[in-house]
């Protein structure tokens, strides 16, 4: 009897699988009350570049909704360990409504790149896109350019 699977096939998808699990195991670690874990986990998941941020924006899929469709709602202890998470693992405050991931590594962004053909759109600001209060620029793009989706789409699409 011939079987549907290669060897290859599953191992693919025991790999999968355990991506999957890894991904939500940090995703939750992340926005742990236990601060030590939240910060390995936050570190991580930055490591893991857009990806990282994607499995964020995946887990959080509702909370996120539920603030966009809500601005008004009270941002409560959770949701607050849900946006630093989201924050520090994009480089940017307010990510949640952009879904942009920012390379803070002039290598790394070169890197990938070079691996993905796309052209690196480079931010020369004062101050970063992670602080409140930055500069002028830094907080005009993220409140005007960045949260809007039509722009916000081209630039994770294209860059």
């Amino acid at each position: 009897m011939k079987s549907k699977f290669s060897v290859l096939s599953l191992l693919l998808l025991v790999l999968f699988a355990t991506r999957t699990l890894f991904a939500t195991e940090l995703t939750d670690k992340a926005v742990s009350v236990n601060v030590a874990e939240s910060a390995a986990a936050i570190e991580e998941l930055r490591s893991l570049g857009p990806a990282g941020l994607n499995a964020l924006m995946e887990r959080y899929a509702e909370e996120i909704k539920n603030h966009i469709d809500d601005p008004g709602l009270k941002p409560d202890a959770e949701w607050q360990r849900i946006t630093k998470a989201l924050d520090t693992v994009s480089g940017q405050k307010n990510s949640f409504i952009s879904g942009l991931y920012w390379y803070t590594d002039l290598k790394e962004a070169q890197s990938v790149a070079t691996e993905s053909g796309k052209p690196i759109l480079s931010l020369r600001l004062l101050g970063k896109l992670t602080d409140d209060l930055s500069c002028a620029n830094s907080r005009f793009f993220r409140t005007v350019l960045y949260s809007n989706a039509e722009i916000a789409s081209v630039l994770r699409d294209r860059f």
